[in-house]
């Protein structure tokens, strides 16, 4: 084989093992117990139901070839800590401008973010015990609320109308509403456009509608992996956008699942 003919194959064989490279992504989410997008507490990732939003990540790994997902759980804050220095390459996250200073989220043409390939759309509603509701119909306000500390609906609440104690764990402000500590939480009470009760404690605790917020959440990328594989980050937001989405969520709403929450 000439010089000639033996580098033009050796130049197809290399491109086409640049075509199947396989693109390792490390995503960092919240070590807490959140149902329905993360279940299980700890540095663990369950085998078995672990979220919605750890499925829907699955799943889009089956929809783009040679994408791969490695999973790391910590705590919030740390997670966008860490992806701001490139430590990370992704996170579940939604939209805020003070972010996009360190994180890529979808765009649109017009260079906005682009809802339509969110990975969430959830409603949120105070949570609390009977009268609850009939205190938010009466105005009788300032109401005291538990809320996990970094959540991005705090930004929504106005602050001469709530009295907020920020609490270490989804579950430890349910618990500080279950004993009369204070008088609401925050849960989840709407996926997309269907009301649901998912949060803990349903059976104890009601929503009051409507919503005080509708957040979106994304796939949201370093810097560097974006600058890196901008191609495999387009083609991930757009099948993301083409995913029964609704029905992860749905399906952990309606069939919880309780793991076992350690004690620290």
């Amino acid at each position: 084989m000439s010089s000639m003919r033996l580098l033009a194959f050796l130049l197809v064989i290399f491109c086409s093992s640049l075509s199947h490279a396989t693109t390792y992504i490390t995503l960092c989410y919240e070590d807490k117990n959140i149902p329905p997008f993360f279940l299980g507490s700890g540095f663990e990732v369950p085998n078995h139901r672990p979220g919605a939003t750890i499925e829907i990540l699955r799943g889009l790994e089956s929809k783009v070839k040679n994408v791969r997902f490695n999973f790391v759980r910590k705590p919030w804050q740390r997670c966008l800590n860490e992806i701001q220095k490139n430590k990370v390459d992704a996170v579940v996250a939604s939209y805020r401008s003070e972010r996009s200073s360190f994180l890529n989220f979808p765009k649109n043409a017009q260079g906005d973010v682009d809802e339509s390939l969110a990975i969430s759309m959830l409603g949120t509603c105070l949570v609390g015990q009977e009268g609850l509701g009939q205190d938010v119909a009466n105005k009788n306000y300032p109401i005291s609320l538990a809320v996990p500390r970094g959540y991005a609906v705090l930004h929504a609440l106005k602050h001469e109308l709530y009295r907020v104690i920020q609490t270490d764990s989804q579950d430890d402000a349910f618990q500080l509403v279950l004993k009369g500590l204070v008088d609401g939480a925050l849960g989840l009470c709407q996926v997309y456009s269907e009301q649901v009760s998912g949060f803990p404690y349903s059976d104890s605790l009601e929503p009051v509608f409507p919503p005080i917020d509708i957040s979106y959440g994304y796939l949201a990328l370093s810097k560097e992996f974006l600058q890196q594989s901008p191609d495999v980050a387009q083609l991930l937001w757009q099948e993301l956008g083409g995913m029964p989405l609704h029905e992860y969520y749905l399906d952990y709403v309606n069939n919880p699942v309780n793991h076992e929450i350690p004690k620290y």
